[in-house]
């Protein structure tokens, strides 16, 4: 069968010495040949197993592919029928070109532009991988500043070093997890600042730092205790104008809490104009 078509002994030259309407001996019909077929494709398929294989009693089961008359053919063989040194084969040609479609794998242009193909997939993939890689690489560098600022304001809280008014972050970040977690740290250090108003903030330090307990608990401890104003403030008060006394309070507030603060000592309260303050409790000084 070719494409389609089939023969028959309709097909066969009658000149030539035709096993199908005669008796001729096993050695001329193992020599037969459909050469003389009207179908040229099967002609040179029957001449190319022949001249490959001298008998089409040695024609052995196979799959190949092969030219015939200028195109591409799959040729596929198998024995139907094999007696008394007889052998009847089964041949199969399909055109390569009807499956296909017009695409020839074989050929050097089409080779070529599956080469192309395959060159401009991998580029193309390679360029994904790497703008995937610097997209990953910019998350991470900005995700990491991030958190190191929120890392830094952290250790700035636990240890109260901030103003009044003043917050430790003063940025926010785009990331809405990292945004979360400073939206927390600025209400904690709203919360701080206001509790340091009415705790000394020593104390607030070390209950931060773990060094005080829950509890209530006395102890038995020798102490020094300042109380310190300032000389004539009431008549201070009633000669200088609001605005020039409050600078002039802060100032001097300012002022002594840090000398106490550096001497080791814990500022208690302000009254009025007065400073209180202790050494030695609640954090024990050694030298005291």
């Amino acid at each position: 069968a070719s494409h389609g078509k089939y023969f028959s002994h309709s097909d066969i030259d009658y000149s030539a010495n035709n096993p199908l309407t005669s008796s001729p001996p096993v050695a001329e019909f193992q020599r037969y040949t459909p050469i003389n077929c009207t179908d040229s494709t099967i002609q040179s398929a029957g001449a190319w197993l022949l001249a490959s294989f001298f008998s089409w009693n040695a024609i052995p089961e196979l799959d190949a592919s092969q030219v015939l008359n200028g195109e591409k053919y799959w040729l596929s063989t198998t024995a139907i029928l094999s007696k008394m040194g007889l052998r009847v084969n089964l041949v199969l040609l399909v055109d390569q070109q009807s499956i296909l479609g017009g695409i020839d794998a074989n050929t050097e242009s089409t080779l070529e532009s599956i080469r192309r193909t395959n060159t401009g997939m991998m580029i193309t993939l390679g360029v994904v991988v790497v703008v995937a890689l610097l997209c990953a690489l910019i998350i991470s560098w900005l995700v990491t500043i991030s958190m190191s600022r929120l890392a830094l304001g952290m250790d700035s809280l636990s240890l109260l070093k901030f103003e009044d008014g003043k917050p430790l972050l003063v940025s926010r970040s785009r990331f809405t997890e990292v945004a979360k977690c400073e939206g927390s740290f600025l209400s904690l250090e709203r919360g701080l600042q206001a509790f340091v108003k009415f705790v000394p903030r020593e104390v607030v330090r070390m209950m931060l730092a773990g060094e005080m307990g829950s509890t209530t608990a006395m102890a038995r401890r020798a102490v020094s205790i300042l109380f310190m104003d300032i000389a004539g403030f009431s008549t201070l008060c009633e000669q200088v104008a609001v605005e020039r006394l409050n600078l002039v309070t802060q100032d001097y507030l300012q002022a002594m809490c840090k000398i106490i603060v550096e001497s080791g000592g814990t500022l208690d309260k302000f009254i009025g104009d007065c400073v209180m303050a202790l050494w030695n409790a609640p954090r024990h000084l050694k030298h005291h």
